[in-house]
């Protein structure tokens, strides 16, 4: 015995009636019965055909719109400072602008979208399809820790497009590898200067005469 509630009405269907009934059915009124089976097969069918043709429309939709592909690269400059480099391309058919840059910042319900305008900013950038754009961010200029944590791209309809955990990963390491070899480059050219320093204190003449 099966229970059903539609509209506060409470229905019961009993599957071993159901067929008795078509058994009888089928005894008195085969043609009938026949009828009535395969109209509901064919409607069943129908709406079945119409839900993945509605399906495949979304899809087709979909798949048209434009798409960003976010790329991150760590990287040093010439003047020694780190930097991230940002490639975003677009993937799909139809054009898409991108309006900023930033990170995602937590707050009590959610995250916040931080902008982040580096000094040469191309943004707002249109991309047709199969189209990229990069932009660099220096260290001077955001905290690369954070936005390689949580890159975000946002685009001119307000949808915001986050990077893929693999570059994410990816950028976070070289960003590691870079500053650790900055760190030991510093902490080597600082022990030279001492050296250096005390050689030049015990050859002078001063240092000589005392």
């Amino acid at each position: 015995m099966l229970a059903f509630h539609v509209m506060q009405h409470h229905y019961l269907f009993d599957p071993v009636y159901a067929v008795d009934v078509l058994n009888h059915m089928w005894a008195t009124e085969p043609v009938g019965t026949t009828s009535i089976i395969l109209t509901s097969l064919g409607l069943t069918f129908t709406l079945l055909f119409k839900l993945m043709d509605f399906a495949w429309d979304i899809y087709k939709e979909r798949a048209r719109q434009g798409k960003l592909k976010i790329e991150l690269v760590a990287e040093q400059l010439l003047n020694g400072e780190l930097a991230l480099a940002a490639i975003i391309s677009n993937t799909g058919r139809e054009p898409i602008v991108v309006r900023d840059i930033g990170h995602a910042r937590p707050r009590l319900l959610g995250t916040e979208f931080v902008r982040i305008s580096p000094k040469e900013n191309p943004l707002p950038h249109s991309l047709n399809a199969r189209e990229l754009v990069r932009i660099d961010l220096s260290e001077a200029e955001a905290d690369l820790n954070a936005v390689c944590t949580t890159f975000r791209v946002k685009d001119s309809l307000g949808k915001v497009w986050e990077a893929p955990d693999a570059e994410i990963r990816k950028a976070r390491r070289q960003l590691k590898v870079l500053q650790a070899t900055l760190a030991h480059l510093n902490k080597e050219s600082t022990l030279q200067v001492r050296v250096n320093l005390e050689q030049l204190k015990s050859a002078s003449p001063l240092s000589t005469q005392n």
